[in-house]
C-alpha cells in the first residue's frame, strides 16, 4: 500500500513537472491573419454616386487623366482632383464605388472594378458622372457563405500572440488582398487614355482592356467604350501582382518572377519568354532594350531579405537575362522619364536615379527624398516635368526641372480614421 502511495505521488510530481515545463515553454508570434468578408450581391451592387470632396484616409492607387488626378480609396471610391493648377489642386468630390481599388480611363469613360463587377462610367459631366454599363461577375468571387454572399476579399490583420512551443502560429496563405487591384499603365501619353503607375493589374492598349487577378487574365474589347466585352481568359501562371504594357508587349510581374506576352494580336496574347527570381513583390517598368524590376520585402511578400532591383536585359526578347542587380532599402513603384528614373522606397522616400547607362545606375543617384514615404510614382505625361507620387503620408506632387533637386508643388495629407 505504501509503494503504491510512493508511486501515485511520483506520477503526480512528474506530471507538475511537465506542466511546469510547458507553461515556461512559450513564445511570442506575430503573423498576418486572413478574416474572410462576405458581401450580399445587393450590396455589392449599390448604386454609384457623387458625393462632396472627403480627406484621405486610406488612399491606394492615383491615376492621371486631362488634367485631373484620381486617388482611389481603397474600397471606397476615387477622390478626382482638378490638377490645372499643379501647385494648387482642388478636391472636387468624391465617387462612391463599393468595393473599389482602382480604375482605368479611356475616351471619358471611366473603367472601375466594384469586387466581382466591371463597371463602365461616363465622365463627361465630372460633377455627375453616370453608370453606363456593370458587367457583372467580370472578376471571380472565392466561394459563397450559407446564406449565397460571394467572398470578396480577404482582410489582412497582423495579430500577435503567446503560444506555447509545439503551436506552429497562424500565419499568411499565400494570397494577395488586393486581388481585384485594376490600374492602367498602358496608353501612356496617348490623347484617348489616361497614365497609371506600376503597381498595375489593369492596362489599356491598342483599344483593349488587359485585366489580371492570382492566375488568369483576362481581355476585353473597347470597340464600344460603353460596353466592354470579354474575348479571352487565359491562365498566365501564379501569384501574378503587376502587369505592364510596352510596344506590343504585357510584362507580368509575379512572387516569383517575370514573365512577357506577345499582343500583336490583343485578342490572342501568347507566351514569349520568362525570367525567375526569390519570391517577392514585383513591380515592373520598362524602358529601350532593359526592364527594371522591383524586389521587396514585406508581411504579404514572402521575400526573406532581399531589398534589391534587378536589370533585365530583354534585347533579345525570348531570353531576358539578368545582367546587374541593385541593393535598395524597400523598392515599391518605379517610373521614368528620358534618362531618369523614380523610385519609390516605401518608408524611406522617393529616389532619382541617372540611368543613361543603366549597368551603373547604382553610382548615379541623383536624389534622394527621404521625409515622406513613397509607394507608387507617375510621370505626367507631356512637357511638364511633374511628378504624381503617393504614399502612407499622402499625396505629392513634385517639380523636377532639376533632378538633382526636386521642388514640392503641392502635398495633399491622410488624415487618421481613428
Amino acid at each position: 500500500m505504501k509503494t503504491f502511495k510512493y508511486f501515485t505521488l511520483a506520477i503526480i510530481v512528474l506530471l507538475s513537472f511537465q506542466s511546469c515545463v510547458k507553461d515556461q515553454c512559450q513564445r511570442e508570434i506575430t503573423y498576418v491573419k486572413e478574416i474572410p468578408v462576405y458581401m450580399s450581391f445587393a450590396d455589392i451592387r449599390a448604386d454609384i454616386r457623387m458625393e462632396a470632396s472627403k480627406e484621405l484616409v486610406n488612399p491606394g492607387k492615383i491615376y492621371f487623366y486631362n488634367n485631373y488626378i484620381f486617388i482611389n480609396e481603397k474600397r471606397e471610391g476615387v477622390h478626382i482632383i482638378d490638377n490645372n493648377d499643379p501647385s494648387a489642386p482642388d478636391n472636387i468630390g468624391f465617387l462612391s464605388i463599393p468595393g473599389n481599388v482602382d480604375i482605368a480611363i479611356r475616351n471619358q469613360v471611366l473603367y472601375a472594378d466594384n469586387f466581382t463587377d466591371l463597371l463602365s462610367i461616363d465622365l463627361l459631366d465630372l460633377q455627375n458622372p453616370r453608370l453606363l454599363k456593370r458587367t457583372q461577375n467580370a472578376f471571380p468571387h472565392f466561394g459563397l457563405d450559407g446564406s449565397g454572399n460571394p467572398l470578396v476579399y480577404y482582410r489582412h490583420e497582423e495579430v500577435t500572440e503567446i503560444v506555447d512551443c509545439e503551436t506552429s502560429g497562424g500565419g499568411w496563405s499565400g494570397r494577395n488582398d488586393d486581388l481585384f487591384v485594376l490600374e492602367s499603365a498602358g496608353d501612356q501619353g496617348a490623347p484617348a487614355g489616361g497614365v497609371g503607375g506600376s503597381l498595375a493589374r489593369f492596362t489599356i492598349t491598342d483599344g483593349y482592356l488587359f485585366t489580371v487577378d492570382d492566375t488568369d487574365l483576362r481581355v476585353f474589347s473597347l470597340d464600344q467604350s460603353d460596353c466592354p466585352v470579354q474575348v479571352n481568359t487565359l491562365n498566365v501562371g501564379w501569384g501574378i501582382e503587376t502587369i505592364y504594357a510596352f510596344k506590343q508587349k504585357l510584362f507580368f510581374g509575379s512572387t516569383n518572377g517575370m514573365s512577357i506576352y506577345d499582343i500583336s494580336d490583343p485578342s490572342n496574347p501568347t507566351y514569349i519568354s520568362g525570367y525567375e527570381h526569390w519570391t517577392s513583390c514585383d513591380p515592373v517598368y520598362v524602358k529601350d532594350n532593359y526592364a527594371y524590376v522591383t524586389l521587396r520585402t514585406g508581411t504579404l511578400c514572402n521575400g526573406g531579405s532581399i531589398n534589391q532591383l534587378d536589370l533585365i536585359d530583354i534585347t533579345d526578347i525570348t531570353n531576358p537575362r539578368l545582367v546587374n542587380t541593385f541593393p535598395m532599402d524597400n523598392p515599391h513603384g518605379l517610373s521614368g522619364k528620358d534618362d531618369k528614373l523614380f523610385l519609390c522606397e516605401g518608408e524611406t522616400g522617393l529616389k532619382v536615379f541617372d540611368i543613361s547607362d543603366p549597368l551603373r545606375l547604382s553610382s548615379n543617384l541623383l536624389e534622394h527624398l527621404d521625409a515622406r514615404p513613397a509607394t507608387d510614382v507617375i510621370v505626367v505625361p507631356g512637357n511638364q516635368n511633374t511628378l504624381l507620387v503617393i504614399g502612407e503620408s499622402g499625396f505629392h506632387q513634385y517639380n523636377f526641372d532639376d533632378p538633382n533637386d526636386l521642388k514640392e508643388l503641392s502635398f495633399i495629407p491622410v488624415v487618421s480614421d481613428k
